[in-house]
């Protein structure tokens, strides 16, 4: 009878655990990062995260597009990635991107999830990225300075940091559409002459599912200051095909850049003249141990 009774409260606590997963909204995005900007989405905890990014050159809607095929005869930038996680809703990572030949380090925490009922009608989550720029600093012109026009300049090892803190706000409004928003801090200790250190950016992001398997994803970042000169801010579509614990997206976009503190800070590329980069983004989970996982 005993027996009976403990493997009755076995199993409603196996039922009770599983009304209390489903009661949250799982796989807003299909990865923890759309194009460029990141996602609310972590990594399942017994696994790890491993990525490629890749943007090819410049072209645009004439001629470059055939004479440098299709922006893969031109210098190209790329991404390696990998990320753990560390808690139920927090993991780190580890990247080398070629632009700078730059390290970086990053952490993603997740503080609020969606629910079903909407009485958490959001998800929200804390991310936090430093670049260490490790290539030799380009040549600068003999006597110059800072921009106080006094202090004469010259290298410091602090001038290899970049920083990028962000949250961000997603809602997944059904199972076809989620969108988001994810306000954007970039603090550069070397900033190039008439310009800010501190740039404040807002982008804008989201994501239709086309299939089952696959999605059209956009995003935008509006700069409120260090605003380009020809006034063009990021932009990026892309297709993209997933299942659970791979990714891969087709890429179309207004920047090769790769970390966020380059790509909301540096000129893009004029797309209203149909100059773009095509690139691609991958993403794989691999899983150290059978996990049950979320729904799809």
């Amino acid at each position: 009878m005993r027996k009976s009774i403990l493997i009755i409260l076995f199993f409603l606590s196996l039922n009770g655990s599983a009304q209390e997963e489903k009661s949250y909204v799982f796989n807003t995005f299909r990865s923890i990062q759309l194009v460029n900007m990141q996602t609310t989405e972590v990594i399942p905890q017994k696994g790890f995260d491993f990525s490629i990014r890749h943007r090819f050159g410049m072209i645009g809607a004439d001629s470059s597009m055939y004479q440098q095929f299709l922006g893969l005869d031109l210098p190209a930038n790329i991404r390696f990635g990998f990320a753990f996680p560390i808690l139920k809703n927090l993991y780190v990572g580890a990247g080398r991107t070629k632009t700078g030949k730059t390290i970086d380090l990053e952490a993603k925490y997740l503080i609020f999830r969606q629910t079903e009922d909407n009485k958490m009608p959001l998800s929200i989550a804390a991310y936090f990225n430093m670049g260490i720029m490790t290539d030799k600093f380009p040549k600068v012109p003999n006597y110059a300075y800072f921009n106080d026009t006094v202090t004469p300049f010259e290298y410091k090892s602090s001038h290899r940091l970049a920083y990028n803190f962000q949250v961000i706000i997603a809602r997944k409004f059904s199972e076809r559409i989620s969108f988001q928003i994810a306000p954007v801090i970039i603090y550069k200790n070397l900033a190039s002459a008439n310009s800010e250190n501190l740039t404040f950016s807002i982008p804008i992001g989201g994501s239709i599912k086309t299939s089952l398997k696959s999605s059209v994803i956009f995003e935008y970042a509006y700069r409120f200051n260090n605003r380009p000169g020809n006034n063009d801010y990021p932009l990026s579509i892309a297709w993209e095909s997933g299942t659970v614990g791979h990714t891969f997206q087709i890429v179309i976009s207004s920047t090769n850049e790769l970390l966020e503190q380059d790509a909301y800070t540096k000129n893009s590329f004029n797309y209203l003249k149909g100059n773009f980069a095509l690139g691609f983004n991958m993403r794989r989970v691999f899983w150290y141990k059978k996990k049950k996982l979320p729904p799809q």
